[in-house]
């Protein structure tokens, strides 16, 4: 090889070395400020995204709980005895979780007219007393039980129709008795109105 194809080879040699990439210049290293930033930067996500999934997340509402009882009617086919319908509504009634254990029940049985005034009065005790009994055995205290006969005085529908015709279903519901519970004020819900409720059923109020 002569001189002068030497000194080209070298030449060569050397532009190809000045077309080769320069070398990324080097990643600057974060301040102590700058690091604090991100550290707080990450710990503000990780609180937050914890955060907005538990907001995302449906919140099951509480069932409401169920008004205090104050009143029921208590029907009778014939006689005193309770029946199976008696029995599911006081069951019903004695299960409602509102209803306080120092509850006062007043019973007021009454008939319809069929019959002497004395008899009518004496079956409308009956049937009061039958209904305190079933109370009674299911752990209400009997002193906090009054019983009141009121015959076939205070009838919740009529007896006989315009026409002068019998009402069966009108007798029907006068064969009863109206259940008032009367809550002690302790009890009572906040907010709820603690004056004493009267002591005449809605059905006996309207004939007054």
């Amino acid at each position: 090889m002569n001189k002068t194809a030497f000194l080209l080879l070298g030449a060569v040699s050397l532009a190809a070395c000045d077309n080769r990439a320069p070398a990324p210049a080097p990643s600057p290293t974060p301040s102590p400020a700058e690091a604090a930033t991100g550290n707080e930067q990450r710990a503000a996500q990780s609180i937050m995204q914890p955060k907005v999934i538990a907001e995302s997340q449906a919140v099951a509402e509480p069932e409401p709980t169920p008004p205090v009882p104050t009143e029921a009617t208590i029907l009778f086919e014939r006689g005193a005895a309770i029946d199976d319908a008696a029995r599911e509504a006081l069951d019903a009634l004695l299960a409602n979780p509102s209803l306080p254990g120092e509850a006062r029940w007043v019973l007021r049985g009454s008939s319809d007219n069929d019959g002497s005034r004395a008899a009518n009065l004496r079956v409308s005790r009956l049937r009061a007393e039958a209904v305190r009994d079933y109370l009674t055995d299911k752990g209400i205290a009997e002193e906090r039980i009054t019983v009141i006969a009121l015959g076939d005085g205070r009838p919740a529908a009529p007896n006989v129709r315009l026409d002068g015709s019998d009402d069966p279903e009108g007798r029907r519901q006068n064969r009863r008795v109206d259940i008032e519970i009367i809550v002690p004020e302790a009890a009572a819900p906040e907010g709820a109105d603690t004056a004493a409720p009267e002591t005449t059923s809605p059905a006996a109020k309207a004939k007054e």
